[in-house]
């Protein structure tokens, strides 16, 4: 058994023994002189006891799949804490010292159970596009890297080509990653189609310059081609940074 597992385990028999003093306690004390009072405030104190072992189940199975605990995630706690603070004061207070009426009491446990729910809500909503959020701008980051290491490991091979052309190549893969190097790495979903023709630019150039370093002599206007291909990869990479400026 895991920790999480364990820790699950001693939280769950520590709910069941609250909800069974909650019981007896309410039945033992006699809770409210109505019995309507009586049962919504029962109902209401075992709800918001089933909320808080709830979220500390789900933040028990969320925090051993990440590494640091997000905001949203404590602010989900505070929240819920908050609620059944509420839900206790509340029944302490209209149930027993004010001796609301019936039907008003139950519409102020219903407020506070809706409003709860809506803030929790909210919270998980804006946790998620968060989340969304990062890790398409891990997955952007990730990729404009492939980027930058494909062109780095063209100029390597190109450095070892013993040609005396080589510093020409050299310096126009250099001139290429520097391109790279001033781009913004974070990207858009609707740009991933220019970003695929990118990739599949400089994998073509990359296999190019393999194929120019495997023969002896270098055929007649390799330069050209190696331009050529340069000037498509520039211009695509020009495309997609004045596209990305726009939406930013």
């Amino acid at each position: 058994m895991n920790k999480s597992r364990r820790y699950i385990y001693i939280i769950t028999i520590i709910y069941a023994v609250a909800i069974v003093l909650t019981v007896f306690s309410f039945i033992g004390l006699g809770f409210s002189d109505s019995l309507f009072r009586f049962i919504i405030s029962l109902s209401a104190v075992l709800l918001a006891e089933s909320v808080i072992y709830g979220y500390c189940i789900f933040w028990l199975r969320t925090a051993s799949s990440i590494q640091q605990t997000p905001p949203v995630l404590i602010s989900g706690a505070i929240i819920t804490g908050i609620y059944a603070a509420i839900v206790f004061v509340s029944a302490l207070l209209f149930d027993w010292l004010l001796e609301l009426p019936a039907l008003w009491y139950a519409a102020d446990q219903l407020l506070i159970l809706v409003l709860g729910a809506i803030t929790l809500a909210a919270i998980g909503l804006y946790g998620w596009n968060a989340g969304a959020g990062e890790q398409q701008a891990k997955r952007s980051l990730q990729k404009f890297r492939r980027y930058q290491n494909e062109l780095t490991e063209m100029s390597e091979l190109a450095s070892s080509w013993k040609n005396s052309e080589s510093e020409q190549l050299v310096n126009v893969l250099d001139m290429l990653e520097g391109k790279f190097k001033y781009s913004d790495p974070i990207s858009e979903p609707s740009l991933y189609a220019t970003e695929d023709i990118l990739q599949q630019q400089i994998s073509l150039l990359h296999d190019h310059v393999k194929l120019l370093l495997a023969t002896q002599e270098p055929h007649e206007g390799w330069q050209v081609e190696v331009n050529e291909m340069s000037e498509s990869i520039k211009s695509t990479l020009q495309r997609r940074n004045r596209e990305l400026a726009a939406l930013k």
